[in-house]
Order: structure tokens, then sequence, then C-alpha cells
């Protein structure tokens, strides 16, 4: 049975050390590339659907454990993770996963999915910008929902994926303090910061992208 989730948000803000402007209404926020003191002390203060990439976090483990404290103590249900194994984990816990999956070319793409449970878990494609790139055939492998996730920043490269079949991407909130607009202009893509983890910078076009595993 798949569980009725409701719909990723349109847009997630990226939330690294700092809360954005409030969250228009089809958007959440996404925290990344952060510690875990961190994550605590901002999500307590969302507005808005939160999801979190557990890979990412200083000081949070990528195992059930987190997963649970997640939920239950910060009432965030949306995670992403590069582990298969964490996301039917996270399934079983309530939680909705998305299998973050690099890949820069279509044996990349299929060596990726090689190793995705499937639905009900989700998609987070990094890079994003590469989503539009792919073949219609292509494209239907990925389980949905799909996450656009990196390495966009203008205004047409955000609706070139929403037409490819995102159902959501990720932007800063840089450029946008008034918040007008869901992921259209003004909105501008993460440009990556020094990650919390090693190998977990978001749009660094680097060896890394290499090796999804």
């Amino acid at each position: 049975m798949i569980p009725a989730w409701p719909a990723l948000p349109r847009v997630f803000l990226s939330v690294r050390d700092h809360l954005p402007r409030p969250p228009g209404q089809d958007e959440g926020l996404l925290f990344h590339d952060l510690s875990l003191t961190e994550l605590i002390h901002l999500s307590a203060n969302a507005e808005r659907a939160a999801a979190v990439d557990v890979d990412s976090v200083e000081g949070l483990a990528s195992d059930s454990a987190a997963l649970t404290f997640l939920a239950e103590r910060l009432g965030i249900r949306m995670v992403i993770t590069r582990r298969p194994a964490l996301t039917l984990r996270a399934v079983e816990l309530g939680c909705q996963p998305l299998l973050r999956i690099h890949c820069l070319d279509s044996t990349g793409l299929e060596r990726a999915l090689d190793g995705h449970p499937g639905t009900p878990v989700g998609t987070a494609l990094s890079p994003g910008l590469i989503l539009a790139h792919l073949a219609e055939q292509q494209r239907r492998m990925l389980p949905p929902p799909v996450l656009a996730y990196g390495l966009m920043r203008r205004d047409e490269e955000f609706d070139a994926a929403w037409t490819a079949g995102a159902a959501s991407v990720v932007t800063s909130a840089a450029g946008d303090p008034a918040g007008s607009g869901r992921g259209r202009r003004n909105h501008r893509a993460d440009p990556g910061r020094r990650g919390s983890k090693p190998g977990h910078a978001l749009d660094k076009l680097d060896e890394r992208l290499y090796n999804p595993a």
C-alpha cells in the first residue's frame, strides 16, 4: 500500500545557517549542510513544510534513530538520503523519503537507479539542472515525486525542470526579499558553500558527482 503523503511544495528554500524570508504558500524549507544544533534551532521556527538532507547534517547519524529523532522530536517527516536502505526504513516510520542520486550522463543515471527502491520512495536528482536534458524515457525511469536539487540559477531553468516533470525545485531565497513568485523572478539557485560533511557540498561539479554510491 502506497502511503498518502502530501504533495511536495513546488519550491524548497535552501536553509543552512539562517532561515530565509517567510516561505510562500507553495514553498517549503530544505535543511542541508548544517550542524545538528543549527537544525534543531532553525527547525523550531519553521513555518512551512520542511525536509532534511540527512547525510549532510553534521552530528546526525544516517540511521533509523536519526529518522525517529527528526520525526518525533523535530516534526520533520520529509527526508533526503543517498542510502536506499534508509529510505525504506523511513517509509516504515511514516516519513516521506527521497533517494538522492547523482548523475551527469546516461551511464551514471542507470547505475544510480539500479539501487533505487522505487515507489513509494521518490527521487532527488542532483544536479537538478540535468533533469531537463534527460530523454523522456530516462525521465520516466525516475520514481516520483522528483526533486530537482542543485545547479539551477535562472528562471528558464526552473521552468524547464517543472516542464520535465519535477514536482519541486531547490532554490535559495537570496535576491527575493519580498517573497514574490515561487521559484520565478529573483529566485536564485543555491550557488554552493562548504558542506558540513565531506562529499555533500551542494552545486559543485567535481569528481564526487561521478561516485553516487
